[in-house]
């Protein structure tokens, strides 16, 4: 019962980040067939995009180009790797025989246009984008995972090849998919599953655990199951550093479930700052 995904779409802007996403989502291509859309967002203002504003029409020739490579302040171009530019990531597709499409899209806004695209992606990939610190992703990153559509996988800082997932789970619905998600993909990338059982209370904990373990029972993949009698957001981060693991499923990583606005689910951003390790965000 291996994972197949026909659809990947890769937030790409030409930075460093962003080259690490294209790796990521290559690789993770090849293994389960999918097709992989490079997303580049445009952005562009209502006098932009109204052509009797002031200022003339805009040039959407020149709105299309491929971005220029971000760099940050103070950095040397020369002393630095290049990022990889579109036609280095088609002959790499081309001869891994992975299929690579370019997307333009336009808007003000380029993490709500990014969500909307990811209405039709079984996976979306991004990298870490311009962080103001280890742990918090940039602000169009930051935007997509409170909006959360699809699966989001937040790579690390760079290319990590996946041999272990960690999964914080609960006896839930979302618990559940996330799960075989998991399950799906450790049994296409050959990786090992380790599944945290994050209950407070041993009763539950007892459940949760007898019940994943005979889920997995479907699954061709190595596993094992420990219990933290805590709940994922406290549990997450020592549990992932301690075994190492290279990424980080979060089951309902959507800040819907709570009550105000501005609260996060702090289960994934404690995930966030684990060093090395890539995350899923899993709706």
């Amino acid at each position: 019962m291996l994972l197949v995904v026909r659809n990947i779409v890769v937030g790409y802007d030409g930075s460093r980040s962003s080259d690490v996403a294209v790796e990521q989502a290559i690789s993770l291509a090849e293994l389960t067939g999918g097709r992989i859309y490079l997303a580049t967002v445009a952005t562009a203002t209502e006098a932009d995009l109204n052509p009797e504003a002031p200022g003339g029409e805009p040039d959407l020739g020149e709105m299309a180009m491929e971005p220029p490579p971000a760099t940050e302040a103070g950095e040397d171009r020369d002393a630095i790797e290049l990022p990889l530019s579109l036609d280095d990531i088609h002959r790499r597709c081309q001869d891994l025989h992975v299929v690579c499409e370019e997307e333009r899209l336009f808007g003000r806004h380029p993490g709500a246009r990014l969500l909307r695209r990811s209405w039709l992606a079984e996976v979306l990939v991004l990298g870490r984008g311009d962080e103001r610190r280890p742990g918090r992703p940039g602000p169009n990153v930051t935007f997509l995972l409170s909006e959360l559509v699809a699966p989001t996988l937040i790579c690390a800082r760079q290319y990590t090849e996946i041999r272990s997932v960690l999964i914080p789970y609960k006896l839930s619905v979302r618990g559940g998919r996330a799960l075989a998600f998991a399950g799906r993909l450790c049994e296409t990338l050959n990786a090992q599953l380790e599944v945290l059982i994050c209950e407070p209370k041993r009763s539950d904990a007892h459940d949760a655990r007898e019940a994943a373990e005979k889920f997995l029972r479907a699954f061709r993949v190595e596993s094992s199951t420990d219990v933290a009698l805590a709940p994922p957001s406290e549990a997450v981060q020592s549990a992932a550093m301690e075994r190492e693991a290279s990424l980080v499923v979060v089951p309902g990583a959507h800040k819907r479930n709570y009550l105000f606005p501005w609260q996060r689910n702090e289960t994934l951003w404690r995930a966030l700052e684990v060093p090395g390790a890539a995350v899923l965000a899993y709706p």
